[in-house]
Parts: C-alpha cells; sequence; structure tokens
C-alpha cells in the first residue's frame, strides 16, 4: 500500500508533521481523526471518511462515481467506468462470486477443516513452533487454491507464496533501477502464476466428471463456453481471488489465535462448543449454524482487526459527499479499523467481546456499513464469505484437537505495510490430551496486550 500523504486535520501541525505522525503510528492517526467529523479533509487530493452511511456512498457507488485506480500489481489504471473491459470484468466476477456462496461453500466446505488438521500436524511434527503469518498463508493458500481449482493445485501455493513476496513494498525507496528490477520481477511472478491457473482451469474442463463439487474453475468455463467471457478473463479472476482470500484470510486468523490467547475463558467457550457440536470429528460447512459461539469470535476478531484496514477510491466525475463538493482525480479513503472502533456504534469498542454479537437486540441494529472488514458495494472482496467460514472450521479444528499460544517472550506488533497484521507473531503448536474428546489446560494466565505500539489504544 502506498504511504498516505496526508496534510493535517483542523488541529493538526502542518503537512510534514502529519506525514511523520501518520508514518510513526499510522493506525492511531486514523483513530484521531475521527474528532474532526464523518468526512475530514486531509489535503486537497485526499478526504478521509468516518461515517457508515458515507462509507456506504462511497462503495455502492464504486465503477461509476468512484474507481478503483490501481491493478492487481499496483500499476495505475483509467477507471474505465464505462469499459467493455470492465464489464466483462464485472460479469467473470459476479461468476466467481457465486461461487463463494453459501449453497457452494456447503458443497465445497467438507476438505477445509481436513486440510488445516494436517497443517496442524505438520506443524507440531516439526518442531512445534511455528511464526504465525507465512505458516498461515500456507495454510490459506492450499484452502483457497483447491476450493478455485478443485483436489489438484499444482504449483499454486508456492507460486503465489512468490507472487506476494514480489507485490510486498519495500521498506525505504528505491532508486530508479532497483524500482525496475522489482517491477520485472513481479510481473514475472504475475506471469508464472496465472500460467499455473490457466494450466490447471483447462484441465478441469476435462477431468471434472460432474458429480463432485462444482469449484470456481468449472463456473468460469461453463461461462467461457456460453462466451460470456475469455480464458484469460476467467483466469485473471481466479489469480485476483486466490491472492484476495488467501493473504487476508491468515491474517485475520493470526489475530483471531493471538486474542484467544489473551482470553482463556473465550477459547474455552470455543473449545466447548466443538466438543458438544462435533463429538470428536471434524467439523464440516453444516455445522456452521451450530458453531455460533466460535462465528461470533470470528466476526469480533474481524472487526478489531480488519485485513483492509484502509480502502481507497478515486474520484471519476463530480460528485458531493457529505455535503463536500469533489472533483475527478481527487481521492476518499475508508478506514475500517477506525469505523468499527466507533464508540457511537459499539458499547466499548476497544475490547474483544464476542457475545455482542451473539446477544445483540435485534431492536439495536447495527448501521449497515458500521461493520464492513471487506469493504462493499460491486468491489467488496470476493473472499469475505469464504474467510468466514476457512476462519470457523480452522478456528474449531486448532481449537478443539491443539493448544495453540503465543510463545513466550515475543511480542507481535502492528504490520500495515499492506494489510493489517501481526508481525512478529510465534505461536507454540502442541496435541491436547486426547484430541478434542476429553478436557485439557486452558492457558490462563496469557492475558498480556495483543501488540506493541500504539494504534490509539
Amino acid at each position: 500500500m502506498a504511504l498516505l500523504r496526508v496534510t493535517p486535520g483542523p488541529a493538526g501541525a502542518g503537512r510534514h508533521g502529519s506525514r511523520r505522525a501518520f508514518e510513526r503510528d499510522p493506525l492511531g492517526f486514523l483513530l484521531h481523526q475521527r474528532q474532526y467529523g464523518d468526512l475530514v479533509r486531509l489535503d486537497d487530493s485526499l478526504y478521509l471518511v468516518n461515517s457508515p452511511a458515507l462509507a456506504e456512498e462511497v462503495f455502492k457507488h464504486t465503477n461509476t462515481t468512484y474507481s478503483i485506480s490501481r491493478d492487481l500489481l499496483g500499476q495505475e489504471t483509467d477507471g474505465g467506468r464505462a469499459s467493455e473491459e470492465l464489464a466483462l470484468w464485472m460479469r467473470a466476477r459476479s461468476l466467481a462470486g457465486r461461487g463463494l456462496n453459501r449453497t457452494s461453500m456447503r458443497a465445497a466446505g467438507d476438505g477445509l477443516a481436513a486440510t488445516a488438521d494436517r497443517h496442524a500436524q505438520g506443524w507440531k511434527a516439526r518442531g512445534g513452533t511455528i511464526e504465525a503469518i507465512p505458516a498461515l498463508e500456507d495454510l490459506t493458500a492450499h484452502l483457497i487454491a483447491a476450493f478455485c481449482l478443485g483436489p489438484d493445485t499444482g504449483r499454486v501455493p508456492d507460486l503465489l507464496a512468490r507472487f506476494q513476496d514480489a507485490l510486498l513494498p519495500p521498506v525505504l525507496p528505491l532508486p530508479a533501477p532497483w524500482r525496475a528490477l522489482r517491477a520485472r520481477r513481479l510481473r514475472r511472478a504475475n506471469r508464472e502464476l496465472a500460467a499455473e491457473v490457466s494450466r490447471l482451469v483447462r484441465r478441469r474442463r476435462t477431468t471434472h466428471d460432474g458429480d463432485s463439487p462444482q469449484v470456481i474453475a468449472d463456473l468460469l468455463n461453463a461461462a467461457h463456453d456460453d462466451g460470456a467471457l475469455t480464458h484469460e478473463g476467467a483466469t485473471g479472476i481466479i489469480v485476483a481471488n486466490l491472492f484476495a482470500a488467501h493473504e487476508t484470510t491468515a491474517a485475520a486468523l493470526a489475530w483471531l489465535l493471538l486474542l484467544l490467547d489473551q482470553h482463556p475463558g473465550i477459547r474455552r467457550q470455543v473449545r466447548d462448543e466443538a466438543e458438544r457440536e462435533l463429538a470428536g470429528r471434524l467439523p464440516t460447512a453444516t455445522d456452521l449454524p451450530r458453531l455460533a459461539v466460535t462465528e461470533a469470535v470470528v466476526k469480533e476478531t474481524l472487526r478489531l482487526y480488519p485485513p483492509l484496514w484502509l480502502i481507497e477510491r478515486t474520484v471519476e466525475e463530480p460528485a458531493v459527499l457529505g455535503g463536500r463538493p469533489l472533483h475527478p482525480g481527487q481521492r476518499v479513503a475508508v478506514s475500517p479499523f477506525a469505523v468499527q472502533r466507533d464508540a457511537r456504534h459499539y458499547d466499548r469498542p476497544d475490547v474483544f467481546r464476542p457475545d455482542r454479537w451473539t446477544g445483540r437486540s435485534p431492536g439495536a441494529p447495527l448501521p449497515k456499513y458500521a461493520f464492513m472488514p471487506f469493504g462493499g458495494g460491486p468491489r467488496t472482496c470476493l473472499g469475505s464469505h469464504f474467510a468466514t467460514v476457512a476462519m470457523t472450521l480452522t478456528t474449531a479444528t486448532l481449537t478443539s484437537r491443539y493448544e495453540v499460544a503465543r510463545t513466550p517472550g515475543t511480542t507481535p506488533v502492528f504490520g500495515t505495510r499492506t494489510i493489517l497484521q501481526p508481525q512478529g507473531l510465534v505461536l507454540d503448536v502442541t496435541g491436547r490430551p486426547g484430541g478434542d474428546r476429553g478436557p485439557a489446560g486452558d492457558g490462563a494466565g496469557r492475558a498480556s496486550q495483543p501488540v506493541g505500539g500504539r494504534a490509539g489504544r
């Protein structure tokens, strides 16, 4: 994510002071801006939205009034809101979204927990201590690759990791020759991933027997056969899906495991629910309605630590937002991290309280966009439903069958270079006596603060 060049709110101390404040503590800076209102002008080209209603207006009108100005490789795009290319992309995107809805998730979800269990067994066999983000990204890469492409995922998980490494922005500005080398490396990683996905999509066309559950590749192949999109378009949608879903899901899982380590009583509730509802077996997607506590933990984690902590749109045509005129070329930023910690919408908003989702009064509904961990509108993250289902099943599996605890002496910190991650989180993974069939310790006493840094906490 490019560094925001911000100027102060009404009580700021100058362009450079605000930029330094953002660099030191970007999350705390965003939280601080809420005092200036629902729409804050940070400089001549950038506005910050602090209201669910205004966030809804921006997200709902993406592709028309507002646009996404960079592609997956971080390259500038023309916005092209009425172009044929955008129309084809959105059609393919809609088909992929159909593959991530509840019906398809129930058909394909039976293998998710088994994959999580195999990875946890591997972590335990290799010594039981893992660096959380890489290990969970490897897990979620396999989960989403199988969901998109079927059992044969080829080299996709490894190539996806290489592509993600190439996308990671540098800590410091690079000299021009190094920028060119980085761009070539990024394009090469993208080509290799796209070529492998393309091969597997074509292979899926001839190997899928029609009796096994459909995956996203099957839906896109059918659309290609009907002339609704090109093979290249189908490949591009799957590549985008792979990247978006696996990275965000891994980050959210890391936060969730850290929070459960801090709150042993809530971890006990999750474990008790799994033991009661699953009776020793792995969970499947059909178990989701009975895993209400686990699902609430997932939702509360996404509220406190949304992977997409800042979402930006570019103004495409003259508009009025919150009573202020906007002009083409200006930008509007929405921070789910800040909006989802607003005391106007949540009681004790900085506290981890999963029961706020299980016991919420139907007479006091949240504003629609007071909870938006994956954005919203026509360009909402396609992996949002996959992420919540995969997180719920993985959490039930890991909590019931393993002890997962933060390694003593390690202190994770907020990472905001791309998505919101607990950088430096190291976990110890051990088997529970009796698996998920009997009681075990709950790790009481591990209730330290989740991360270093300020972030307005």
